[in-house]
């Protein structure tokens, strides 16, 4: 069963199971006895558990993170108008192209250090060509 079909069979035998009103009527849980919560219901019935974390970046409507998207966009432009502008050398760009490279390769927004000085060995760099 596809993780689509899955969570609409959760949401149905959600709303089989409960009512948005049932949830204070009854016993209450905590203490065993008849409820007297008499005001009205605030909850709206979705069970939160069976939508996407908001804390993996994801929108939960579309799944379609558009923070990250507009960062990267944000950026890639401050990127383009440095170099035009010359503020960063050959090396540098190239080093910058290969970072952004392994990212999106490996899908790792912020390598590790040991990951950085792989990318550096990859373009060829020794401790003795740096002195």
């Amino acid at each position: 069963m596809a993780d689509d079909e899955l969570i609409e069979t959760l949401h149905e035998t959600i709303a089989e199971t409960q009512t948005p009103g049932e949830r204070r009527a009854g016993v209450d849980r905590r203490t065993g006895r008849p409820s007297n919560y008499s005001g009205s219901e605030r909850r709206n019935g979705i069970d939160r558990r069976v939508l996407s974390d908001r804390r993996t970046g994801g929108d939960r409507r579309t799944n379609v993170d558009r923070r990250h998207a507009l960062r990267r966009q944000e950026d890639a432009v401050a990127f383009q108008k440095r170099v035009e502008e010359g503020d960063l050398t050959l090396e540098e760009i190239e080093f910058v192209r290969a970072v952004d490279r392994y990212k999106r390769k490996f899908n790792r927004p912020f390598p590790t250090w040991s990951e950085i000085l792989a990318i550096v060995k990859e373009l060829g760099y020794t401790k003795d060509s740096l002195s």
